[in-house]
């Protein structure tokens, strides 16, 4: 799935995209579709990661925080650098 067709309410939601900014609970990934942010934990990382890294989400929830849309990483999603 592409990050431009992910929308509000959307479960199990995988994307693949480069990280363009990230802190420790948040990235920002990108694709030539969009640009979204991604709530994560340490838990979900599958390996290290770092700004510039191709990733894929995987088994995220796609939710409206302050209007704002985002991929939230439940205890069964994970994060693959590629």
């Amino acid at each position: 799935m592409r990050i431009g067709d992910v929308q509000k309410g959307m479960r199990k939601v995988s994307v693949e995209g480069k990280i363009v900014n990230m802190n420790s609970y948040m990235l920002v990934v990108d694709d030539s579709s969009g640009t979204i942010f991604v709530r994560y934990s340490s838990r979900n990382l599958e390996g290290q990661i770092e700004k510039g890294n191709t990733v894929r989400i995987c088994d995220s929830q796609a939710v409206s925080y302050s209007g704002i849309l985002e991929l939230r990483m439940g205890h069964k999603g994970h994060i693959v650098r590629q």
